[in-house]
């Protein structure tokens, strides 16, 4: 390598270094924001589909939980957090939530109209919509289970019902059916860093019962 080589390649990494420091210097920990993965695609992510009478967990979520067939829903109303773990199939509360055949498992449309009913009241839903929330995979007692923020949905216009067809549905929408998100998660990159570290600091389900009992032990109001 020449003199003048050597010199060309010393100006870049110099250049590099004070570029370098001179962002070090810029990023600011306090201002910076991860960004939501809501707002990616994620075919291939684990989810739930909330529809007005059924719920349906995807592949992902059901490869997930290797082996589980039966499991518990739970659900936190003031935390707004929606969870699934295993169980055995002689829990009184057991879901079967997926369907067994002899070389693969795939997903099960779940109907339940009483629960969707409560849910979708609870959660100020439009019965004309379905929401799809990414689940995320923690432990809890040493045991795998999902848990879905039930703030933070995609949400699709339902086609309408046989017999609904010339019904005017008010829903502000886009007319292709295509998929948007609510504006606290539309119009913003994402969480402050440290409310991020936050949510992920949860060690704990505190407050989560059982779906199949909404009256059971837990942080349930009272009458």
């Amino acid at each position: 390598m020449s003199e003048e080589e050597k010199l060309s390649q010393e100006e870049i990494t110099t250049a590099r270094e004070e570029r370098r420091l001179e962002l070090q210097q810029r990023f600011n920990p306090q201002r910076m924001k991860v960004v939501r993965k809501e707002l990616f695609a994620n075919l291939r992510d684990p989810a739930v589909t909330i529809r007005d009478g059924s719920i349906t967990f995807n592949t992902a979520c059901i490869n997930g939980l290797e082996d589980v067939v039966w499991v518990n829903l739970m659900i936190d109303e003031e935390a707004g957090l929606l969870a699934v773990q295993e169980c055995d199939e002689n829990d009184k509360h057991a879901l079967r939530w997926c369907i067994v055949k002899p070389d693969k498992r795939k997903s099960r449309k779940m109907t339940c109209p009483g629960f969707t009913d409560l849910l979708y009241s609870t959660m100020n839903w439009d019965k004309n919509c379905r929401y799809k929330i990414l689940g995320y995979q923690i432990e809890f007692e040493g045991k795998p289970l999902y848990v879905f923020d039930l703030s933070a949905y995609k949400i699709f216009q339902e086609k309408p019902k046989k017999g609904e067809e010339g019904e005017d549905v008010q829903v502000e929408m886009p007319v292709d059916r295509k998929g948007y998100f609510p504006e606290d998660i539309a119009n913003t990159f994402g969480v402050p860093v440290e409310a991020h570290k936050q949510e992920m600091e949860v060690t704990e389900l505190n407050g989560l019962v059982s779906i199949g009992a909404l009256t059971s032990p837990g942080r349930v109001k009272q009458e």
